[in-house]
């Protein structure tokens, strides 16, 4: 985020480090009211990093509170001017990028191990010994070692990047009582923000209308199931996922439609403070690297203690002179040195991260894949936490059948066959086909056919699934059966429907007309 001045003036004044460009509620609404820029009353009324106990934005009794907390009216918006004013003030709608480390920290980081000096203290033996093919091999295990971990490392990082694909790239606005479409970035405080089936939430928002609306915040929360939203205050201690009255930055909208007023925007939005902590983890050697140390450890203690006795060997019974016992010494404490150990590390590592990027998992320092590989049992709390969110149908069961769906994922890959295994006589797959035809027209979700080209052009094409994961996985599995979506719903367009709602516990209905191709 840009830099923000009134914050820097509020920080300067309290004394305060400005250690995040994020805002709490009270800073927030000074500025967007303006009464931080009264030096003589800014100090009773702005609070810095929750200085003052102020009521939560979800636990305001109602949306137009919220409005006149952040001067804002509910029917027309902002006008531009003002909008133009708090963009200077706020800054763009954009996370702190972390602080990328130069090309020779990335070096030095890749140099800084014990058995790395160990080799540059043999090449530099070699080379006073003018055994130069030594000294060019052990410098070219260095090298490559080192470069292996630099590509890597780029890799990770770009990969690392994807968090940003996560926010919203435009957003429709309420400004000067007009719909506009403006770039997500140029969100601020107390603009009036329209949601729609599909959209990406640009912003933390406090709703002011929902009409059937659905969130999928399995990203914040782990929750796989979409999360109904209405506009009743909850208790200024709820959890996130209970905040029915809020829509989150970089969550998405799986039905229904809602205008909600921007309350928070980059690093103050809730994903703005998972990028803090993301980008504050501190780095912790892992058991490899903790090993490699030890192993540096004691063969530098090792060759020391053996390049001593075999000097005093050469000197004291063989008779040897000084230089001729040294040399023997060296030589001797070179080949103890394990020059291909370290390269040999890197290309195990290398191939194994290789493997994990073809199964779409990015990893940015390499040791971490011996991590990875000690792995047995990953504990969670939640379903959607460290799982993909996707889900699949395995199972369709007719009043005369029942019929196994094999593939997991998105990806119409697979067959569907009887319960023995063996494959659909015509009029199975005929009275399947019907009924996964209600199936296919009953459906808000789409599923997206795209190609990835994260790892280089050509890459695999890929089905992206937009909606309740419930509806994608019942989408796809009409394509295993042979049905194209897009084909089904043409022939018999929607005329109305009557969507889910969590009250009467009723599914969607929808009433198509069959089109006549006669």
């Amino acid at each position: 985020m840009a830099s923000l001045p009134i914050l820097n003036k509020l920080s300067a004044r309290s004394g305060l480090a400005k250690k995040s460009a994020a805002l709490d509620k009270a800073s927030i609404i000074s500025i967007a009211k303006r009464s931080a820029l009264n030096e003589s009353c800014a100090d009773s009324h702005v609070a810095i990093n929750g200085v003052e106990d102020e009521v939560p934005w979800h636990a305001i009794s109602t949306a137009e509170e919220v409005c006149d907390e952040l001067a804002v009216s509910s029917s027309t918006g902002l006008s531009a001017a003002e909008a133009e004013r708090r963009f200077k003030d706020f800054g763009p709608n954009l996370l702190t990028p972390p602080k990328k480390r130069s090309f020779l920290e990335k070096v030095w980081s890749q140099l800084n191990n014990v058995l790395i000096w160990l080799l540059f203290a043999a090449a530099i033996v070699e080379g006073a010994l003018q055994s130069w093919a030594e000294f060019g091999l052990v410098l070219g295990v260095i090298v490559i070692n080192t470069a292996i971990g630099l590509i890597q490392e780029g890799k990770a990082e770009k990969a690392a990047d994807a968090i940003k694909a996560m926010l919203s790239p435009n957003a429709v606005v309420l400004r000067d009582g007009e719909r506009r479409t403006i770039p997500a970035d140029q969100l601020v405080p107390g603009d009036l923000v329209k949601l729609k089936s599909g959209d990406k939430v640009p912003a933390d928002l406090r709703l002011l209308q929902a009409t059937n609306l659905q969130v999928q915040e399995a990203m914040l929360t782990g929750e796989s199931v979409p999360v109904s939203k209405h506009l009743h205050a909850a208790p200024p201690a709820a959890s996130l996922g209970d905040r029915r009255c809020m829509c989150y930055s970089a969550t998405a909208v799986v039905s229904g439609q809602a205008q909600g007023v921007v309350v928070a925007t980059g690093d103050s939005a809730e994903i703005g403070q998972i990028n803090k902590m993301v980008n504050t983890v501190e780095n912790i050697k892992n058991n490899l690297i903790h090993q490699l140390e030890i192993l540096g450890r004691w063969l530098a203690v090792l060759v020391a203690v053996i390049a001593v006795i075999a000097f005093l060997l050469a000197m004291l019974y063989v008779g040897l002179n000084f230089q001729g016992a040294f040399e023997s010494a060296v030589s001797i404490a070179v080949a103890i040195i394990p020059e291909g150990l370290p390269a040999m590390v890197t290309i195990v590592l290398a191939i194994g991260t290789t493997v994990m990027a073809k199964n779409n998992a990015i990893i940015r320092q390499l040791p971490a894949v011996e991590t990875l590989g000690s792995l047995t049992v990953i504990c969670s709390d939640k379903t959607g936490t460290l799982t993909k969110n996707e889900m699949s149908a395995v199972q369709v069961r007719t009043a005369a059948n029942v019929f196994h769906v094999q593939g997991v994922g998105y990806a119409p890959e697979g067959i569907i066959t009887c319960e023995n295994g063996g494959p659909l006589r015509d009029d199975q797959m005929t009275g399947l086909q019907q009924m996964l035809r209600g199936v296919v027209l009953c459906n808000d979700s789409v599923l997206q056919k795209a190609t990835d080209n994260s790892l280089g052009k050509g890459g695999k094409v890929i089905y992206k699934p937009l909606g309740a994961p419930t509806e994608v996985s019942l989408l796809t599995l009409g394509e295993k059966a042979g049905l194209k979506g897009k084909a089904v719903q043409q022939s018999a367009p929607r005329v109305a429907s009557v969507p889910f709602e969590s009250e009467h516990k009723v599914g969607m209905l929808a009433i198509a007309a069959v089109v006549s191709y006669a």
